[in-house]
């Protein structure tokens, strides 16, 4: 039996111990923080939308003001996913031993997205097949969504693939770039290998550093976001959408439910609910930013500081999470393809819910880590089943709710993953003499 996942963490049940309160006041959690900016940046939203969505005042607070802190927020964010991708591959796959530790990683990592996306797909297909949210949408409305939300998206194969000279194929590439580098650092002579691990860990400590400023001011930057959706979209697609958005959020539910809570209690031997307390504050950051990419420092934070989770492991698996996993939109393409074909009176044979299975799993491992990522793989899916791709058209409206859904659990996933990994005997716990620090 390996050593425990997390040593401060009660097991199975037990509560977690929490530090505290200061004697001078009440110091509120990370997380309350958050879920308060989300719920009054909704709520204020909405009343604007209800009784001045055109006024010029809101205008020129959307402009001067919301959207800037939202494109600050994210640009600081954005700009610390090179430097911490790298540092933080670099460093985990260093410490474990050469010829073994890496390969396991690496393995075990595909291995546990890989399952997770097939469990997606098949909860995605399940759900909708039992439901068949479709069929209750009026045609009227449908003709009145796809006028008014009919995007054009190049339909190919192609599209399912990173292209390397776009934003998301650069972070593929660095992930690539990071694992060759990280396996290759203890096999290099000691002093060469030692300047480089060292270079890269005080990479990773200023990125920490720098998230800790930039994570005082989420809380005003979560309630801009959620200011900002509520007033420009409003919740009026809800009244004739809702079939639709009850499927996808549940399937979404029994992923973590079901998916992730047996990979965090059978596999990391760790009680789900003290799991889902640790992660909350890297979950509400994913579900306000839509962004899995943006949420990667937030997410590095939880997995060594909340969950304990060594770097050695943490730092890899979500790393390469960013780009290979995806299960929310897994299930999100696999409900929406049936979603539509059952609009337009068109059901699905079984090999062509095969063909959306092993598509929707394939995409999930590969898709965009940015807002609205997924629109062109179902639009791809689509085609390649024989329906009509602009049939998209008729959620498009609703993408930006289910993508900050969906968002939430692909790195609650990630996160997930490396807890069950951690746990793994193909995966070492001894560091190599390499990224041992000299005897004094």
């Amino acid at each position: 039996m390996g050593r425990p996942a997390f040593p401060h963490l009660a097991r199975r049940g037990n509560r977690a111990r929490r530090p505290a309160a200061p004697s001078g006041g009440v110091v509120l959690r990370p997380h309350i923080l958050l879920l308060s900016g989300l719920v009054l940046g909704g709520a204020g939203g909405t009343c604007v939308k209800l009784f001045a969505p055109n006024h010029l005042m809101t205008l020129e607070l959307l402009r001067w003001f919301v959207r800037p802190v939202e494109q600050l927020f994210l640009g600081v964010l954005f700009l610390l996913i090179v430097p911490l991708l790298f540092s933080s591959i670099v460093t985990g796959l260093s410490r474990l031993r050469g010829k073994t530790g890496v390969p396991g990683l690496l393995a075990t990592t595909i291995i546990y997205m890989l399952a997770v996306s097939i469990s997606a797909a098949l909860i995605g297909l399940a759900m909708a097949n039992l439901f068949r949210p479709g069929d209750g949408l009026p045609a009227e409305v449908g003709r009145q969504l796809l006028a008014l939300h009919t995007p054009h998206f190049p339909i190919s194969l192609e599209t399912l693939v990173p292209d390397l000279r776009s934003a998301n194929g650069a972070v593929m590439l660095m992930v690539f770039i990071s694992i060759a580098i990280g396996a290759t650092v203890p096999m290099l002579r000691k002093h060469s290998g030692r300047w480089l691990l060292t270079g890269c860990e005080k990479m990773f400590t200023v990125s920490m550093k720098v998230l800790s400023l930039v994570a005082r001011f989420a809380p005003l930057a979560v309630a801009c976001f959620m200011f900002d959706f509520t007033v420009v979209f409003g919740w009026n697609l809800l009244i004739y959408l809702g079939a639709y958005v009850a499927v996808v959020v549940t399937a979404l539910i029994l992923q973590v439910v079901v998916t992730f809570f047996v990979v965090v209690w059978m596999r990391g031997d760790v009680s789900p609910f003290v799991f889902l307390r640790a992660v909350q504050e890297a979950a509400l950051i994913a579900f306000s930013t839509s962004s899995s990419n943006a949420t990667l420092p937030a997410a590095l934070k939880v997995a060594e500081t909340d969950l304990n989770l060594p770097g050695r492991i943490a730092r890899p698996v979500l790393g390469i999470g960013t780009v290979s996993n995806q299960s929310g939109t897994t299930i999100y393409i696999a409900v929406t393809v049936l979603f539509v074909g059952q609009f337009f009176g068109k059901d699905l044979p079984i090999d062509r819910q095969a063909l959306v299975f092993a598509i929707a799993t394939l995409a999930g491992m590969g898709t965009v880590g940015v807002p609205a990522g997924a629109l062109p793989a179902v639009a791809t899916v689509l085609a390649l089943t024989g329906l009509p791709p602009e049939g998209i058209g008729l959620v498009i409206g609703m993408d930006r709710l289910l993508d900050m859904f969906r968002t939430l659990v692909n790195v609650v996933g990630d996160l997930a993953i490396a807890v069950a990994i951690n746990r793994e005997p193909a995966v070492s716990h001894e560091e190599p003499v390499l990224a041992r620090r000299k005897s004094a």
